[in-house]
């Protein structure tokens, strides 16, 4: 089985947080929900598809917490870099 889908995150997404502060930043997505669920933890891919920020840019995505009915998105930044948005493309597949 394979899914695939994009979440786009920034100013608009509850407690995102990647907009302000300087230093070590990371933001943690709502729960992802795989529908329908797979029967063990699938593997997944992340690709960044779109980002919203200053000048500079540093930042890594990468999957937390998957599990056969849902998963998470980590995002980091750090310095004084400002992200507004962030578009991640996922494939998860077993």
């Amino acid at each position: 089985m394979m899914q695939t889908g994009v979440a786009y995150l920034g100013l608009e997404t509850p407690g995102w947080n990647l907009n302000t502060g300087t230093g070590d930043r990371l933001f943690r997505t709502p729960d992802i929900p795989f529908d329908p669920p797979f029967p063990a933890p699938p593997k997944l891919a992340l690709a960044l598809k779109g980002i919203d920020s200053e000048a500079k840019l540093g930042v890594d995505v990468f999957p937390d917490d998957v599990e056969p009915e849902e998963f998470n998105i980590i995002i980091k930044t750090w310095g004084d870099i400002v992200l507004y948005n962030v578009s991640v493309t996922w494939i998860a597949f077993d």
